[in-house]
């Protein structure tokens, strides 16, 4: 079985391009955080690299830019392909879904604090 679920937040905006097909690609890094701190405190960062394709990638086109929190579904891929006489290998998610979590990490998520009136809460 071959699936993985990331979550994290773009690095900058996603490429797009058009197959030969017409079908639509995006391309994309998402960075996550893994769940340990180093010495100083600090969490380390995983880069991941994102491709999806058809109406996933118009989504992802219209709605996801650098910044924004997203949820990836998809497979792990690894390409192979030579350079300079050499094998190389390339890890990326195949991503089939992806989903918005949250705003820019510089935008307001919710209601604002000031907005809320105590006395008018039924409860």
């Amino acid at each position: 079985m071959n699936n993985i679920t990331i979550i994290g937040r773009l690095t900058r905006d996603p490429e797009t391009r058009y197959l030969p097909t017409g079908t639509l690609l995006a391309r994309f890094i998402v960075a996550v955080d893994r769940d340990y701190k180093k010495s100083n405190g600090d969490y380390e960062t995983d880069f991941i690299p994102v491709e999806v394709m058809g109406n996933t990638a118009e989504y992802v086109q219209n709605y996801i830019s650098k910044g924004i929190l997203i949820a990836v579904n998809g497979a792990m891929r690894i390409d192979r392909y030579d350079s300079e006489g050499q094998t190389r290998t390339f890890a990326k998610v195949a991503g089939k879904r992806v989903e918005k979590l949250s705003a820019k990490k510089e935008e307001p998520v919710g209601i604002e604090e000031s907005s809320v009136n105590d006395e008018e809460v039924p409860f």
